[in-house]
């Protein structure tokens, strides 16, 4: 939209994470199905973590991680990786619904846990969960790996720094194509909540990250297309009452059966304005800015991976003894979101308490 252009230095934002001080640390993998082996053993490796061992029931997966991973240690059972000393951090990247009695185990052995999102579909397990962990004195974090993309990172930086001064709207509006792209897929296209818990469990939990509030109740409502392809709906709106003069929008549609894609973000403050995209794009206009809009210069700028922001965090967290950004005991405020917004979606559309 024109003005001049601004570097991150300017605006005194950071675009690095930090990162373990050791490198060595011991990873176990339970689940080494799509998402493990397409994003999270990739970014470990490129990050120069060790993968220690895998766990998963699937002789294909053992195979792909002893094959194109090199992974050593491989086990069809959780309990013989969690058994295995080599194994310092459990990295669970199953469905929900073994979670609870992996956590059980891991903690029952001392080990620390980060697990896959959603942490859970039933809070009350959620808080078990979170419970055992304590009790066991482990450390248990989400990967809720979108805080970690680049733009998203300096947002949050940019709101708590007070440039745009105090929020009081962010919105996300996101069009895809996943109802056509991944038409058919054996999990995606046949569950009931793909937009309301398995994408929202992500965009419910950036308005949380930008503003660092919770929302208190929550309005959603979805809708279909002709000819859709998945069983549940892909389309998308909700409104997120902060309260305190804050309130939160989300526009989602994988319907979209053109090349007109893509995500745009926006949070407005009492001093300015922040627009941007999840990895390339940011613009600002704000008072600490001068008049008109900023764009972000990134010209330089090397990124890190988000799966290795979410892990790098946690493995900080055990090294100085911290509670990790995205713990367990937090991100349930998330899972009460997005829980609110599909009971919301469910009534056909009406205000749910968080």
């Amino acid at each position: 939209m024109g003005g001049d252009r601004i570097t991150p230095d300017e605006l005194s934002v950071d675009p690095a994470y930090p990162l373990p001080k050791r490198s060595e640390w011991g990873i176990g993998m339970v689940g080494f199905g799509g998402i493990a082996r397409g994003a999270h053993a990739p970014a470990y490796k490129r990050a120069g973590w060790t993968i220690a061992a895998v766990a998963d029931p699937s002789e294909s997966a053992r195979k792909v991680a002893r094959e194109h991973f090199g992974v050593e240690r491989v086990y069809s059972n959780y309990r013989d990786l969690i058994a295995d000393p080599s194994v310092e951090i459990v990295d669970l990247l199953t469905q929900p619904s073994v979670r609870g009695e992996v956590v059980l185990a891991a903690a029952k052995a001392g080990k620390h846990v980060i697990t896959e999102k959603p942490l859970t579909q039933d809070p009350e397990e959620g808080e078990s969960m979170v419970e055992t962990a304590r009790k066991a004195g482990i450390t248990f974090a989400v990967h809720q790996n979108y805080r970690w993309m680049p733009m998203n990172w300096l947002a949050r930086q940019v709101v708590q720094k007070g440039t745009i001064g105090e929020p009081f709207f962010a919105g996300i509006q996101l069009f895809g194509s996943q109802d056509r792209d991944l038409k058919g897929h054996h999990f995606y296209s046949v569950c009931d909540n793909f937009l309301t818990v398995q994408w929202n469990n992500h965009l419910a939990d950036l308005l949380r990250y930008w503003t660092g509030r919770d929302a208190r109740r929550v309005f959603t409502r979805t809708g279909r297309s002709r000819g859709q392809n998945f069983v549940s709906d892909n389309l998308l709106t909700s409104l997120h009452d902060f309260g305190g003069g804050l309130t939160g929008t989300i526009l989602h549609s994988e319907l979209v059966r053109s090349d007109m894609t893509g995500v745009e973000c926006r949070i407005d403050g009492d001093k300015g304005s922040l627009v941007f995209d999840f990895f390339t794009r940011m613009r600002i206009s704000c008072d600490a800015t001068g008049k008109g809009v900023r764009e972000v210069d990134f010209s330089g700028v090397q990124f890190g991976d988000s799966f290795v922001g979410s892990m790098a965090d946690f493995l900080c967290a055990v090294e100085e003894k911290r509670e990790p950004m995205v713990s367990a005991r937090k991100n349930l405020a998330t899972v009460r979101t997005f829980l609110a917004e599909h009971e919301s979606a469910r009534r056909g559309g009406e205000w749910v308490d968080v």
